[in-house]
């Protein structure tokens, strides 16, 4: 931590350095008098804090909300190791509550720390190697045959060629499919049924005379009629013919 500013007075002399919050304070005070962190003198700590926060005072310093918070529940805790103990749990931060927290955000700065010195050993590292490209080891053929580049074009044109007339056999299949339509499969029924009072469904829209997809539209403007009592349907049996009337 840099130092940035000294206040010198006649009772102390207090280097101020510029803290990342108030847990990087104490623990800087710990370490400055070399306390056992499970052993912490909370009113010398106590003490020495609030000096810090009286010293950058008094330089005009703006004081982060988070430090005097630490500074009242310092307070607190050393004024309750000056009274007897009480039984009443409150919410305030205890000291072993205190103890734990210091310990963890020690830990966190060990990690933080190890982590800059990582990258600046790979930053350094990176910046005396030069960036180097290997290129892969092919060998160029001295000879080559003139005949081979004309092969090549002429394989992608039938790749090219059979790939257009598979796209445009599917698109032949989707126009056909888009011929069979509910509506005219019910004026093709109607037709039949002017003409006849009934007919066989499996016989007239047979999967072995017609497409399979027309037979399944068919049955599918079959159902809407059905739906509507515009034809009555009867089947003996299961998988049996379809018989069809106009109601």
């Amino acid at each position: 931590m840099p130092n940035i500013l000294t206040l010198q007075s006649k009772k102390y002399s207090i280097k101020i350095d510029k803290f990342e919050g108030p847990l990087d304070l104490l623990t800087y005070l710990i370490e400055k008098n070399k306390m056992d962190i499970y052993d912490i003198n909370l009113t010398q700590i106590t003490d020495q804090y609030i000096q810090y926060l009286n010293a950058m005072e008094e330089l005009n310093l703006e004081i982060a909300s988070e430090f005097l918070v630490m500074a009242s529940s310092l307070l607190y805790l050393k004024s309750k190791k000056l009274l007897p103990k009480q039984e009443e749990e409150t919410e305030e931060l205890t000291e072993e509550e205190l103890i734990r927290r210091i310990i963890e955000y020690k830990k966190y700065k060990e990690i933080t720390k190890k982590l800059k010195e990582s990258y600046t050993t790979y930053s350094k590292r990176i910046q005396k190697q030069p960036e180097t490209i290997q290129l892969p080891n092919q060998k160029l053929e001295k000879e080559y045959n003139t005949k081979t580049i004309p092969e090549i074009y002429e394989k992608l044109v039938e790749r090219t060629s059979q790939k257009l007339n598979e796209n445009a056999k599917n698109i032949e299949k989707i126009a056909i499919t888009e011929n069979y339509t509910v509506a005219s499969k019910v004026k093709e029924m109607f037709k039949i049924l002017v003409k006849q009072k009934k007919f066989v469904f499996n016989k007239i829209f047979s999967i072995n005379k017609r497409n399979k997809q027309e037979v399944v539209t068919a049955f599918s403007g079959l159902l809407e009629l059905s739906r509507r009592n515009k034809v009555q349907t009867t089947q003996t049996e299961t998988f049996g013919d379809i018989t069809v009337e106009k109601k």
